[in-house]
């Protein structure tokens, strides 16, 4: 299961003419400190992600009420009314905390981090970014990237779609029980709840089958929504029955259910963790707990928490709920990099305090004024509209000119790496770490090529090369026809991908054809895949088989095969089972005379040497080198999986990434990685003079008899 990704409660709306619920004021209280708490201090309470599932009932349960009412005694919803309030409720707090966080990205953050900060602005200002962050999670390349300020914002792009989209469904509702001549709150609860259950079987299949992308859907969160919208119909039902009476809890029995809905929320936030596979059947808890809570509502019992619920710091910060989540995760991302260093528990309390009063604020001068204020005619829905247009803009444009100048920047850096690769001057990267005499260039001093606003184009992703879910023959280099040339294949994960560079570059050379059977986190090896997402797990296991078969056909063509493979830090076998996948892998091919060369997995950064070299005003030998004793953490099944195969053989190039002492992060002028665990398409090149030594040596330059 990957990390649990960082999120923040989306706003919750209420209708503006009722009286708050204190209930309901005490649960937007406790999701929002569930979730900044989860994201200050994530060990100590490790399920507090479930604290925006809170927020999708309360939405709910609200939202239909003030629907479902207006549609019952009126027979129609007021679609352009309801979408103005939610926008002067909403907009006003979240753009000035996209529009705050923009300036600050300009001001704080590197241009290795502009593109990826703006693009999830720019979602969060037109509310999709929980959609840019479900395929983000299945896209490999994209897998790695860091937070953004924004990315607390894809709940409140689910809520957005809510209020489009749920009005739209009432709406029909009434529609198709005024022509069939039947009863609208009938109706509507048959409606709501076919549209719940199909999204709760929807986001059980989805979770079990891919729980990134699942997680961020819109779909497998909208029967929480659902949960909160039936429990509404049926309090209306029952307002409007002569049995109301009798449908009432007892004060004790609501009571204990009171109780029992605030225990159950404690005890997720305990309790569940980023390895819970959600929302799934794990978000039936908090649902379910928070449907329990309203549903009692403040019993007239002394055994009710009618004391904590009505605490005034309780009922305060639930009123100041919605920009306490805006403003609290800005500050967690762009601290470290203005610090320059993690952050401790004194700067994460000040984060706390520092959020409790830009909310105070922002409730008191922002959100009241443009919700209740009549200045500029801001209650007037076309002039709502308007203003929201204009802002919606104005962040679109700022957005856009910051992705256009580090697009730029990254243009003239991948220029100049290209221009001084080509010149290959004396001790260019690799060259550096040769063995022999110490190899040193004065002129390489301070450079860093590419630069770090270039790197992340920095990868082997050849066209062609990325196989799918089938093993192709899209990825060749060098003439398939010359008998001449040995033919080599690459084949495995993105660890065997990125070793491609020096085998290119030797196709191109003419000295050997090239073909790759290349898939991004699926190794050569009968192993189960480590992914819990049982998509992507069964995405690996179709490209094995495929490239089983084309194996064999095309076994008598192949002189050699070349893998890699990433030391997963957290593998789904252990060591001995792991060396067992690829030596029982490996073997279907030298048991037929094919060698297999295994190259040892690179060093394993901690955190990501381009955020350090972003902040690295003059470069030296030593800028953010790792120690050589950390840069091996995982177990590399391939060392061990070559000393049992008989055929196969290891290549190890650790000499060419470290020193005796420390693994630098520039080598000769070349920036080494693309990310944590990836070679630099550039770097890999410069090591194309050994591979070919190396390879010479074995004899494996020559083709076999054929």
């Amino acid at each position: 299961m990957p990390e649990r990704p960082t999120s923040a409660p989306p706003a919750v709306a209420r209708p503006a003419a009722r009286p708050l619920r204190p209930e309901i004021q005490a649960l937007r209280a406790g999701a929002a400190l569930l979730v900044v708490l989860y994201h200050l201090w994530p060990n100590r309470l490790p399920g507090g992600f479930m604290g925006v599932d809170v927020f999708f009932v309360i939405s709910g349960f609200l939202i239909t009420s003030h629907l479902a009412r207006e549609a019952a005694s009126t027979g129609r919803v007021r679609l352009g009314r309801f979408w103005a309030r939610r926008a002067r409720r909403l907009l006003p707090a979240a753009y000035l905390v996209l529009a705050t966080s923009a300036v600050a990205v300009f001001v704080w953050v590197p241009q290795l981090g502009w593109v990826q900060n703006f693009r999830e602005i720019l979602a969060s200002a037109l509310y999709f970014q929980n959609w840019r962050l479900a395929f983000d999670a299945v896209d490999y390349l994209a897998a790695e990237n860091a937070p953004s300020v924004a990315q607390h914002y894809w709940t409140l792009s689910v809520e957005e779609q809510f209020y489009l989209a749920w009005p739209l469904l009432v709406l029909g509702g009434v529609v198709l029980a005024s022509r069939l001549g039947l009863r609208r709150l009938p109706t509507l609860t048959v409606i709501i709840s076919v549209a719940t259950a199909a999204s709760f079987a929807y986001s059980l299949w989805l979770t079990y089958d891919n729980a990134s992308f699942a997680y961020f859907s819109t779909f497998t969160r909208a029967w929480e929504f659902g949960a909160g919208a039936l429990l509404a119909l049926v309090t209306l039902h029952a307002a409007s029955d002569d049995r109301q009476r009798r449908l009432r809890l007892s004060p004790h029995l609501a009571a204990v259910l009171s109780w029992a809905g605030i225990a159950t929320l404690v005890a997720c936030g305990l309790l569940l963790d980023g390895s819970t596979p959600f929302p799934g059947t794990a978000a039936l808890l908090p649902v379910l707990a928070t449907v329990a809570v309203i549903a009692a509502g403040m019993p007239d019992s002394p055994l009710s928490p009618r004391r904590l619920v009505e605490l005034r710091f309780v009922q305060w910060t639930g009123d100041i709920s919605y920009p306490l989540y805006l403003w609290h995760w800005p500050p967690i991302v762009l601290l470290p990099v203005i610090l320059d260093h993690q952050l401790g528990f004194g700067p994460r309390v000040a984060i706390l305090v520092g959020t409790f009063a830009a909310a105070a604020l922002t409730k008191r001068f922002v959100e009241d004024p443009v919700r209740t204020g009549r200045r500029l005619g801001i209650q007037r829905s076309t002039v709502t509209f308007a203003f929201t247009a204009a802002a919606a803009a104005v962040l679109a444009a700022a957005c856009l000119n910051g992705i256009r100048t580090a697009e730029a920047a990254a243009d003239r850096a991948e220029k100049l790496t290209a221009e001084v690769a080509s010149s290959a001057p004396r001790c260019f990267g690799a060259a550096s770490m040769a063995p022999g005499p110490a190899c040193d260039n004065p002129d390489l001093r301070g450079l860093l090529v590419p630069d770090t606003t270039a790197i992340k184009r920095d990868n082997a992703n050849y066209p062609g090369c990325e196989s799918g879910s089938t093993a192709k023959d899209t990825c060749t280099f060098g003439d398939p026809d010359d008998p001449k040339l040995p033919h080599v294949l690459v084949v495995g994960d993105s660890h065997a991908r990125a070793v491609l560079p020096p085998f290119v570059t030797l196709a191109e050379q003419g000295k050997i054809f090239l073909t790759a059977q290349v898939k991004g986190g699926c190794t050569w090896s009968t192993n189960p895949h480590p992914n819990a997402d049982r998509a992507i797990s069964e995405d690996c296991y179709q490209f094995r088989d495929s490239l089983k078969g084309w194996l064999d056909q095309h076994a008598d063509d192949i002189d050699v095969i070349v893998t890699g493979a990433l030391a997963h830090p957290r593998p789904a076998t252990g060591p001995e089972d792991q060396v067992n996948g690829f030596a029982e892998a490996w073997r279907t091919m030298t048991d037929r005379g094919i060698p297999v060369v295994a190259i040892r997995d690179n060093p394993y950064q901690p955190d990501d040497t381009n955020d350090c070299l972003a902040q690295e005003t003059r470069l030296t030998a030593d800028s953010c080198a790792l120690p050589r004793d950390k840069a091996f953490p995982n177990y590399d099944p391939l060392i061990d999986a070559t000393k049992k195969v008989k055929g196969s053989r290891l290549y190890d190039f650790t000499s060419f990434y470290c020193t005796d002492t420390s693994c630098p992060a520039v080598i000769g002028g070349v920036n080494v990685y693309r990310d944590r665990t990836h070679i630099s398409k550039t770097y890999m090149s410069t090591l194309t003079p050994y591979v070919e030594e190396r390879l010479k040596k074995d004899g494996l330059l020559t083709p076999r008899n054929r």
